[in-house]
């Protein structure tokens, strides 16, 4: 990974780039590359594959933290536990549900506004009024391990080790702390069998 001008308050400039693998195409070989970056403020610049997004610093620091949440349930099933949900405000509700199969799933889905900049660009920011054109935005987990990414009909899976990276990339791109070194100090865990209902909204 390699970054650019990383300040302490939000950088006027920033870089990253990695090569992630599909994760529901990873039996074959499957890799795209993810790019994360900052030209300016509040907007943080995001490239998956071929399509360039740019989130504002709102939006950007909730999905970094969904994301995060999802790595956080996917360990737990790992290990037999859950953890509890960090009482936070969020922009996209979150949703912990337990399965059949005893095993839990995440779920994160909000509405923004939307559109398309002039340089193609798909801009991402907080709704506002009702004249807004608003798509959905989303992050799930899915089977064996895997995060999914939605912006309306495009989708993006990955493994856990790509969620963390890019869970800090978007941190860093806004000059914040890695969130690996702060949602586990304020997360606890405690296993499954006690967890009632199955449902947790936060």
């Amino acid at each position: 990974m390699k970054f650019v001008g990383i300040n302490e308050v939000r950088p006027a400039t920033f870089f990253a780039e990695r090569e992630f693998v599909c994760w529901r195409g990873r039996e074959h070989d499957e890799l795209y590359s993810c790019k994360v970056s900052r030209q300016g403020d509040y907007y943080v610049g995001l490239n998956l594959d071929i399509m360039p997004i740019r989130l504002s610093d709102a939006i950007a620091e909730d999905i970094a933290r969904c994301l995060y949440d999802a790595v956080l349930v996917t360990v737990g099933n790992l290990a037999g536990f859950v953890p509890t949900p960090t009482v936070r405000d969020s922009k996209l509700e979150r949703t912990f549900r337990k399965r059949v199969s005893g095993e839990w799933s995440y779920s994160a889905d909000g509405r923004f506004n939307c559109h398309e900049a002039e340089d193609d660009v798909y801009v991402v920011e907080p709704w506002a009024g009702e004249q807004e054109q608003t798509e959905a935005v989303a992050i799930y987990t899915i089977d064996e391990g895997g995060v999914e990414l939605v912006f309306d009909l495009m989708g993006f899976s990955f493994g856990m080790l790509d969620a963390v990276w890019l869970a800090n990339a978007l941190m860093e791109a806004m000059g914040r702390d890695q969130l690996d070194t702060l949602e586990t100090i304020s997360m606890s865990c405690r296993p499954m069998a006690g967890i009632h209902p199955a449902e947790i909204r936060a």
